[in-house]
């Protein structure tokens, strides 16, 4: 089989008035490749063996170039947006060709689709007698040799998954981050640069970010204990606006202002209505 989407090895046959013609080097094939001249980076001879990329040109026809692309079948790359349409996206993969990133592997609403000249990671896929670009996944670079990222740092990385729970980014050297929808402020698009803050590393090495700042993110969780607190107790807590901080103590390990700000985060969500002495779970 010849691997369309790849670089492999060829047998220069033949010189016409515009192109060579290619044999693949396997000799069980037959295939004859059409390599123009322009797609040949020097001149070449007769029956020399020469390393060409397999792509299908604008009419599908299957062609050779000697130049060396960024992204193949098997390997992964950033590639740049270069111009849009109702298919998807076409990235410049390094050949003369531009290649389309499908709409199929990109969201529905084209407001989350890369813009351009934003760089997104791909791979090459081929489909039918067409070659796509795709968005990476984790299964495509688990080859790679990649270093973990550290918490508490603040990490570059594009945006390439969009969840329904949250998004997924990877760094320039692949490092994947999970951002939960708790920890974002805003709508991202596909192929938008972010800088992140890691705030947890998995048993896999990968990475949880967060975009909100350490005492917000503190006050989140305050508001997600007293939440659950309030959910055990079937929804009333004999806490209030004039609790002391010793009344607090005896129910969280937590200051009586930040019990304050974390009881102000659930009110301005219309969870709970506050009293003096007294918390109520809106129930829905």
């Amino acid at each position: 089989m010849l691997e369309i989407g790849n670089i492999g090895k060829f047998i220069v046959k033949r010189e016409t008035d515009i192109s060579y013609t290619l044999s693949p080097q396997n000799t069980e094939l037959s295939t004859y490749i059409f390599l123009h001249f322009n797609q040949a980076i020097r001149k070449l001879t007769i029956g020399e063996i020469i390393d060409a990329f397999l792509y299908y040109d604008q009419k599908k026809r299957l062609c050779a170039t000697m130049e060396k692309p960024l992204i193949t079948t098997e390997k992964a790359s950033f590639v740049e947006v270069v111009n849009t349409c109702e298919g998807g996206v076409f990235v410049n993969i390094g050949i003369a060709k531009d290649i389309l990133l499908s709409k199929d592997y990109l969201p529905t609403n084209k407001q989350l689709w890369p813009k351009l000249h934003e760089k997104v990671p791909c791979i090459l896929k081929v489909k039918k007698d067409q070659l796509v670009a795709r968005i990476i996944n984790k299964e495509d670079i688990k080859k790679f040799k990649i270093a973990p990222l550290k918490v508490g740092i603040m990490a570059k990385a594009i945006v390439c998954k969009l969840l329904d729970d949250g998004m997924g980014l990877y760094t320039d050297s692949f490092q994947y981050i999970y951002i939960h929808s708790s920890m974002m402020r805003k709508k991202y698009h596909i192929g938008e640069e972010v800088e992140v803050r890691i705030i947890h590393i998995n048993k896999n090495n990968e990475a949880n970010g967060s975009f909100i700042k350490p005492k917000e993110e503190s006050r989140l969780d305050d508001s997600i204990t007293i939440l659950n607190y309030l959910k055990s107790m079937g929804g009333i807590l004999s806490l209030g606006n004039a609790s002391t901080p010793e009344d607090i103590k005896k129910y969280f390990t937590m200051s009586k202002s930040a019990f304050k700000r974390a009881v102000g985060a659930l009110y301005k969500e219309k969870l709970i209505t506050i009293e003096d002495y007294t918390i109520k779970l809106i129930q829905k």
